[in-house]
């Protein structure tokens, strides 16, 4: 007996969250290129009461390379997710709303953040489109 197959709802959820995991990791990475390649272009980010549109991968990385490095600076290591919330989704679409936090080499925490990234499919392929935050009181 085959196992059944996973509806496809579930399977959208699970390369959204991959998607998610994988934008992480790459900024974890530091490696700015490989961070690009999780997002989908043009990029919007709004946060501290200002909205960004990237509009290509090359004027993201020109952006993003100087802003990782300011992070590094403070003391970032890494970030990870403290709570990841599929909160809407579609087959292509995904709402996430997220809690991450900051961390230094010893792994104390350096601030947490709370957002809501959309996730879409696009070609194939899922990322980042946006980015919605603040920081956590």
């Amino acid at each position: 007996m085959s196992a059944p197959a996973v509806p496809p709802a579930v399977q959208d959820t699970e390369g959204a969250r991959a998607a998610l995991d994988a934008f992480l990791a790459a900024l974890n990475s530091r490696s700015v290129p490989d961070w690009t390649r999780t997002l989908h272009f043009p990029h919007l980010r709004i946060h501290d009461g200002a909205v960004t549109v990237w509009e290509t991968p090359e004027i993201y990385v020109e952006s993003a390379t100087p802003e990782v490095a300011q992070l590094v600076a403070t003391g970032w290591d890494h970030s990870g997710w403290e709570r990841v919330e599929l909160i809407q989704t579609s087959a292509d679409q995904v709402h996430a709303q997220v809690r991450f936090a900051r961390y230094d080499a010893e792994d104390r925490p350096l601030g947490s953040f709370e957002s809501v990234y959309v996730v879409t499919r696009q070609e194939g392929r899922w990322g980042v489109l946006a980015r919605i935050g603040f920081t956590a009181a």
